[in-house]
């Protein structure tokens, strides 16, 4: 009977197998370190002020990560608690002595949104006015973040070259073992008589 790898027992069967359970895994292992990764972006907020009276107005003041990826520095989304502000009503950020561009919130309902990232330990003042007045909220300093971030591009670049290192090895791997011929397993010619 002539060997053929097309056998459910065949050792080259079983390591191929092997090898693509592995790719299977390491795929998986990378799909759930992207999705840690990005889950950093969209839903990341995080209370800085709460309450703080601006006129007949109650405030709240956000750090918001605007999209996975996008932006390693968290924007400020300033939201208006108990009524929604009047079409007149603006709202102004001044990141230490500098005002930071602001527009209305694309995504939420009657709030503001700084378009650049503020860091840590950046001083903020946040001014609402219309017609009624102005009011300035006074300046709170931008805390770090509860937890430590980590050099996310630094991460991102290991892991692209660990995944392409390891489907190297994969790949070499695999050629090689089915060029080996097996112990035991040589080419036997087929008995005509039975």
């Amino acid at each position: 009977m002539v060997a053929d790898f097309r056998t459910p027992n065949h050792p080259r069967r079983r390591e191929a197998l092997r090898l693509i359970v592995g790719a299977v895994m390491l795929m998986a292992w990378l799909l759930a370190t992207a999705t840690s990764a990005s889950a950093h972006g969209d839903h990341d907020a995080r209370p800085l002020l709460r309450g703080a009276e601006a006129g007949p107005y109650s405030v709240s003041l956000w750090q918001v990560y605007p999209e996975a990826g996008s932006a390693m520095t968290p924007h400020l989304v300033v939201m208006f608690d108990d009524q929604a502000p009047g079409a007149d009503t603006e709202v102004s950020i001044q990141v230490g002595a500098h005002p930071v561009e602001v527009v209305p919130s694309m995504t939420t309902p009657g709030a503001w949104e700084t378009v650049a990232g503020v860091g840590t330990d950046d001083q903020v003042t946040v001014t609402v006015s219309s017609s009624e007045g102005s009011w300035t909220i006074p300046a709170i300093v931008i805390p770090p973040p509860l937890t430590s971030i980590l050099p996310m591009r630094l991460l991102i670049a290991i892991s692209i070259f660990l995944a392409a290192g390891v489907a190297w090895w994969a790949a070499g791997r695999t050629s090689r073992a089915w060029r080996r011929p097996l112990p035991g397993h040589g080419l036997a010619i087929a008995d005509p008589r039975s």
